[in-house]
């Protein structure tokens, strides 16, 4: 039997849904949570208070003589010392405005209160959401769609604070006040609740039923749809060229025309749901005053009686009827937004490592011992018991076909990936997790594609740091060291000069030596380049390969992997890679 009540809890919508609520919300806003429970009831009680605040006010107008044969009335009347009942009727008027404005400032405040509340949980899945992702590293970031971690990050705790927790606190406001006022009305009348009973609950659930499932199903497909949809448009502008050239634009309208037309006919059910409500209730509400005129016809003494019910009905159903809409949405939200705790609830537990950052000195050499590495769901490894030393202030050039394993060794000395067996040593000192934050703070990573940001030339060496926040004594030197300071010059705003999202407005070659500006303001000992002029131009991979023969001084120590042997041109030492091994020095003058 126990077992059975507690399947029904769980399994109802409205107490189902509280408790998950309670499953994923953290300490400190369950304990808010209990303030807005005690807002929610306040909130309720004004409700039922100023509707309840037009009872007197009806019946000294509709009742001859009752300000003088109604006990309480007659006190209040005689004891103010009115001189006639047209002042006594304006007096209770203006004092039922006065409640009610009360009441709705009131209301408002509560309103905002729950708002607050709610939308600072958008913020904080968000936060915890991005933090757990990037906990995950490099391989989840390789594995997983963009495009759904920027819904989840984004989009899903929205939906979240705006679609489950906002309209669980309406569902609840609305079903108190409808509890008090049905409470009432039984008071005055219990048949009037019969007949409201009988007429309005059948439509009622009835609605409910055959709408809940379809929400559900409809928001899952909405949910589905959208990452692919921003998919394809994101593809479709940042592979411009390659759509122009392919002759591919139909496919893409197409496939995004499909994915648009799919939504518009979602959310034109979604329309239709929200609407149909106030329709369906609205319907019910004439059938009970249907109900209720033969009942009083029947069954009354006198019209007058029938008058009264009527009017006590029509000010009940004044209040009933956009609590019942409301609950109808409420409820419809709430169970076409399901889907969005199993989201947040990934951080449920999820607890960020307390690590002891450890400082790491770089003064003679990086160190690789028996390095071995295979992938998580890869049969064999990808590097195979590495040695290697690196010494300070060399240029290391690193060379082999694609696939054996260079940027691999790369990643694990920029720690993307932690080692399967064997350890990478800075001065004798393990790199791991501990010492990881004080070795990127060494180190400074030029990719084949350098990551540009729709920002200013200083804003994207500076990468990460506002305008105001800029050293330009550190700025101007990064430039001219990355050979970039006489053409930044000739820019319209100089460094302040907006370069397009991507880079759009450089060259590729500009773009690379953005990417060397930026690790050098950052104050990098060590560079790392990943194939960085393989993109570019012959004339332009000389002058990026110039720029790092500038740079290799015996101060920085510049790690290189490239195809392009000429890149390797001014390297100290050139090993090569081969099969996840390496297989010895080469020189360069050999390559050639």
């Amino acid at each position: 039997m126990n077992q059975t009540i507690k399947h029904i809890i769980k399994n109802n919508i409205i107490t189902g849904t509280l408790l998950k609520l309670r499953r994923v919300l953290p300490p400190a806003y369950r304990k808010k949570s209990f303030k807005m429970i005690v807002l929610l009831f306040l909130n309720s009680m004004f409700e039922l208070v100023g509707l309840a605040a037009f009872l007197p006010l009806f019946s000294v107008i509709l009742q001859p003589g009752v300000i003088q044969s109604h006990h309480t009335i007659s006190k209040i009347y005689n004891f103010v010392g009115f001189t006639s009942e047209n002042q006594f009727v304006l007096t209770l008027a203006g004092l039922i405005v006065v409640a009610i404005v009360f009441k709705n400032i009131a209301s408002i405040y509560i309103v905002r209160s729950q708002a607050r509340f709610s939308l600072s949980l958008y913020q904080y899945f968000s936060n915890r959401l991005h933090q757990l992702y990037y906990s995950k590293g490099f391989p989840f970031f390789k594995k997983t769609n963009s495009n759904v971690i920027l819904r989840n990050i984004s989009a899903v705790p929205s939906q979240f604070a705006n679609q489950i927790v906002l309209p669980t606190f309406n569902l609840l406001n609305e079903l108190l006040i409808l509890v008090l006022i049905l409470t009432g009305l039984f008071l005055y009348d219990p048949k009037a609740i019969l007949l409201l009973t009988i007429t309005i609950l059948p439509v009622f659930f009835l609605f409910y039923n055959w709408v809940k499932g379809r929400a559900l199903k409809l928001e899952k497909e909405v949910n589905s749809i959208a990452p692919e949809l921003t998919k394809s448009i994101f593809q479709s502008v940042h592979g411009f060229p390659d759509v122009e050239i392919t002759n591919t634009q139909p496919v893409f309208r197409k496939r995004i025309s499909d994915f648009i037309g799919r939504l518009v006919e979602l959310n034109i059910r979604r329309t239709v749901y929200n609407a149909a409500p106030t329709k369906v209730l609205e319907t019910g509400m004439v059938i009970t005053v249907f109900a209720i005129t033969a009942y009083g016809l029947w069954f009354l003494p006198d019209r007058a009686g029938l008058a009264a019910l009527l009017g006590m009905y029509a000010l009940a159903a004044y209040r009933i009827l956009p609590s019942t809409n409301r609950i109808m949405l409420a409820l419809i939200s709430v169970k076409g937004y399901q889907y969005t705790f199993d989201i947040v609830n990934e951080v449920n537990g999820f607890i960020p490592e307390n690590e002891q950052h450890e400082e790491i000195q770089f003064n003679s050499g990086i160190h690789v011992k028996d390095l071995s590495f295979q992938f998580p769901d890869a049969k064999e490894k990808m590097l195979n018991k590495v040695n290697l030393s690196i010494n300070k202030g060399e240029s290391l050039g690193l060379i082999g076909v694609s696939g054996s394993g260079k940027t691999t060794l790369m990643n694990l000395l920029l720690g993307f990936w932690e080692p399967t067996e064997g350890e990478i040593l800075i001065d004798d000192k393990p790199l791991n997790r501990n010492t990881l934050k004080s070795w990127r703070d060494s180190i400074g990573y030029v990719q084949q594609e350098v990551y540009i940001i729709d920002s200013s030339v200083a804003e994207n060496v500076a990468f990460g740091l506002k305008g105001s926040e800029i050293d330009h004594d550190k700025l101007e030197q990064a430039l001219k060291q990355a050979s970039l300071w006489d053409f930044v010059q000739k820019l319209p705003n100089t460094v302040h000069t907006k370069i397009g999202e991507r880079g759009t407005k450089l060259s590729g070659g500009q773009r690379q030596r953005v990417g060397i500006a930026r690790a050098l303001y950052a104050g990098a000992d060590v560079l790392l380049f990943d194939e960085a002029t393989s993109a570019l131009d012959t004339k332009t991979e000389e002058e990026i390969t110039e720029s790092i023969r500038s740079l290799a001084d015996g101060n920085l120590t510049l790690i290189i992997i490239a195809h392009r042997k000429s890149t390797l041109k001014y390297c100290s030492r050139i090993v090569k890679v081969a099969n996840g091994e390496l297989v010895g020095e080469v020189e360069y003058q050999s390559l050639v």
